[in-house]
């Protein structure tokens, strides 16, 4: 692992399998042969129902927004939304929407966190 303080540096590491953005700006670059550092766990699932779902966005102003989205969506997202059981933070589908409508992972986290104390 190379250590390095310039776009130039790092692009004149050839192949580069792996950079790490450190707080100070620099890059660490993981070389062929270097061992790459383990990667993070995937962030828990809240898993919430359909109704605490959809106060939570009623609270946070989103219902309409979101509705909206997945009424545009094809006809299996406008079912997932409409008939799953339980809703999944991490669904991809749940992730594209917060996407589309401009959410941050905080912001989709912090959703789920209140509609789970609904």
């Amino acid at each position: 692992m190379q250590n390095v303080k310039t776009l130039q540096e790092r692009d004149n590491l050839n192949p580069v399998l792996a950079i790490h953005v450190e707080a100070d700006g620099s890059w660490d670059c993981y070389l062929p042969g270097d061992e790459l550092p383990p990667m993070p766990p995937p962030p828990e699932s809240i898993v919430v129902s359909p109704n605490q779902f959809r106060l939570a966005l009623l609270q946070s102003g989103l219902l309409d927004a979101v509705e909206a989205y997945v009424a545009a969506q094809p006809r299996p997202v406008q079912i997932e939304y409409g008939f799953a059981p339980r809703i999944h933070s991490q669904n991809p589908l749940i992730a594209a929407a917060a996407q589309a409508l401009g959410l941050t992972d905080g912001q989709r986290l912090a959703l789920f966190q209140l509609a789970e104390t609904l």
